[in-house]
C-alpha cells in the first residue's frame, strides 16, 4: 500500500522527529525510515512537501496521522512556548521536530529498558526483545518483527527475558514480567491512565514500581498517553536546563547536577516542576526539543 500524506518540512522534520531519542525502533535505510507500526511493516520517506509512506498491508491515513500527532498544531504550540526567548534559540535550531502518539505498553517497556543506557543499546534490547518473543512480519525482500504482547512476557523465563541485553540482567527481567502481568490482569489499565489527569496518572504509575520512576512515568505519560504537560528529567535534561535556565534555580541544586552524572529522584522532580510551571500545557514539547538540541550540541544523538 502507498499513502501520501502532505505536510511541509517545517511542520515535520522525520529525521529529527525519528532519531530524537523518543522512539527506539525505527532504522534508516537510505532515504526511507523503516519500522513497524502495530503489525505493519512501514517505509516512510520525506519528500520536500510530502511524506511517502509504504506499507506492508492496508492502513488507514488516519492512523499514521494520529501516530505522527498531526492534529498538533506544531506552529502554534512552538510559538506559544517561543515567547521565551531562550527557547526560540532553540526551536530555530530543532524545527520540525514533532512529538509521536505511541503505543503505551511498548513506551512503558522501552523506558523501563532505557535506564542508564544510551539510544543505541536501547534499540538493540527492544529489537532483540521483539525477534525473540514477537510475530516476524515478512515484506517482499525484507521483515521486521511485532512488539511482543504482555502476554508473550508472562509466558516467558527469566533467563529468557535477561538474554535480550538488558543492563541488569535478571532483575530487569523480572521487571518486565511483573509488568507484564498487571496488564494482563488489568491492573494497568492504559484507557484509565488515559482519562486520568496527569497528577492521578503519575501517582499511579509510580505505585506499580518495577522499574517505574520518575522520569520512566514521565515519558509514558508524555509519549503515549496524552499528558504533554509531562517533563521527563534525565542528566541530559538535568543540565541543559542548569545551562540555559540556572539563573531561575539554586545554587546548590545547580552544584549538585555539576557533580554527578546521575540525578536523584528528588533532584528530578524539583527540576521535572520547574519545567512544567516555566513552559505550561506544552512543557513536554520544550522537553524534547530542549533535549534534542543539547545532544546536538554534544554530537550524542545516536548514542
Amino acid at each position: 500500500m502507498n499513502i501520501m500524506l502532505e505536510i511541509s518540512p517545517a511542520h515535520l522534520d522525520l529525521d529529527t522527529t525519528l532519531r530524537c531519542g523518543q522512539v527506539f525502533r525505527w532504522t534508516r535505510l537510505g532515504d526511507w525510515w523503516s519500522g513497524m507500526l502495530g503489525d505493519v511493516l512501514v517505509r516512510i520517506r520525506q519528500e520536500r512537501q510530502f511524506l511517502n509512506v509504504k506499507t506492508s498491508a492496508s492502513i488507514s491515513e488516519s492512523k499514521l496521522e494520529d501516530y505522527l500527532r498531526l492534529d498538533d498544531d506544531l506552529g502554534a504550540i512552538i510559538g506559544g512556548l517561543s515567547k521565551d526567548r531562550i527557547f526560540r534559540s532553540v526551536a530555530n535550531q530543532v524545527s520540525g521536530l514533532r512529538l509521536l502518539r505511541q503505543d503505551p505498553w511498548e513506551c512503558l517497556v522501552s523506558y523501563i529498558c532505557s535506564r542508564n543506557c544510551k539510544i543505541a543499546m536501547i534499540s538493540r534490547i527492544l529489537n532483540n526483545l521483539s525477534q525473540k518473543f514477537g510475530k516476524k512480519v515478512v515484506w517482499k525482500r525484507s521483515f521486521n518483527y511485532c512488539f511482543p504482547e504482555p502476554k508473550a512476557l508472562c509466558q516467558a523465563e527469566l533467563p529468557e527475558i535477561a538474554s535480550c541485553g538488558l543492563r541488569y540482567g535478571k532483575r530487569q527481567a523480572y521487571e518486565l514480567k511483573q509488568i507484564a502481568e498487571l496488564v494482563c490482569e488489568g491492573v494497568i489499565d492504559f484507557e484509565i491512565l488515559r482519562r486520568m489527569t496527569y497528577s492521578e496518572a503519575k501517582k499511579l504509575l509510580l505505585s506499580f514500581d518495577h522499574g517505574v520512576g520518575n522520569k520512566v512515568a514521565d515519558c509514558v505519560l508524555l509519549f503515549s498517553l496524552e499528558k504533554l504537560e509531562a517533563f521527563p528529567v534525565d542528566v541530559w535534561v538535568g543540565r541543559v536546563v542548569v545551562q540555559l535556565y540556572g539563573k531561575f534555580l539554586c545554587s546548590e541544586l545547580i552544584q549538585r547536577i555539576d557533580r554527578t552524572r546521575h540525578l536523584s529522584a528528588r533532584d528530578c522532580r524539583i527540576l521535572s516542576e520547574f519545567g512544567q510551571m516555566h513552559f505550561g500545557r506544552y512543557a513536554g514539547y520544550a522537553q524534547e526539543y530542549l533535549y534534542h538540541w543539547t545532544r546536538l550540541q554534544h554530537n550524542a544523538c545516536d548514542q
